[in-house]
């Protein structure tokens, strides 16, 4: 996938709970082809910046600029179909549904019923598929919520802390699994996991008490764990 074009675009964005202010000012902005981090403490804001640009929070003030249209006021249902697509932190699935059954849901939604794509990228899934989502592992379920957002071939996916709670080995199968997706759609990812941001990261974003403070764009200085200060 070739990089340069831009693809989010978000500026001086304010979002509050209530009258509380959580987010301040925040600017970020992701070209397509990229794998770019957002890294911080707990309560820095991470996930209210994904969920307002994933439309399920309203901004305050600010704009945010998804392949060319403002995406204010679309809702999280319209920003999903549009292809901007947000995997939340919780590992939440259909439980009660079988892997079969929360890909077909996916496929509805976007009209997509290619699950060639996904299966080549997670075949394990396929050799299970008719079983109860919520008897999964908590790295069967990462590798069913990425399938599930792929469906539709999005041109953008945000996870929310895809490794938090997941053994070492499968962080290492998802760092490949990310590569490979970055061949194709662009990621925006929360994470707090060193060697997997140092490993594959284009540029990482770094925030601290709901600002943007830094952003890292060296190859030098993401592989020396620059980033490592804000966590």
């Amino acid at each position: 996938m070739n990089q340069g074009n831009k693809l989010l675009n978000v500026e001086k964005l304010n979002v509050c709970y209530g009258k509380l202010a959580v987010v301040f000012d925040v600017s970020v902005n992701i070209n397509a082809g990229e794998v770019v981090f957002l890294v911080g403490r707990n309560g820095a804001g991470k996930t209210t910046l994904l969920r307002t640009i994933a439309g399920f929070l309203q901004p305050a003030s600010g704009e945010i600029e998804f392949n060319g249209k403002n995406l204010n006021k679309t809702g999280a249902y319209k920003t999903a179909r549009m292809g901007l697509k947000y995997i939340h932190q919780d590992k939440q699935v259909f439980g009660d549904l079988t892997i079969r059954e929360n890909l077909e849901l996916s496929s509805y939604a976007t009209k997509d019923y290619d699950w060639d794509p996904v299966f080549k990228m997670f075949p394990k899934l396929n050799t299970i598929i008719e079983r109860k989502a919520g008897n999964l592992s908590g790295g069967e379920k990462q590798m069913l919520l990425i399938a599930m957002a792929m469906i539709g071939k999005p041109a953008l996916v945000m996870l929310d802390e895809p490794t938090e709670g997941l053994a070492p080995h499968v962080i290492k199968d998802l760092a490949a699994i990310f590569k490979e997706i970055s061949r194709t759609t662009t990621l925006f990812i929360v994470e707090q996991n060193l060697p997997l941001i140092a490993s594959i990261a284009d540029r990482v974003y770094c925030m601290k008490e709901g600002k943007v403070v830094n952003e890292i764009t060296t190859r030098e200085q993401i592989s020396s764990m620059h980033f490592e200060q804000y966590l």
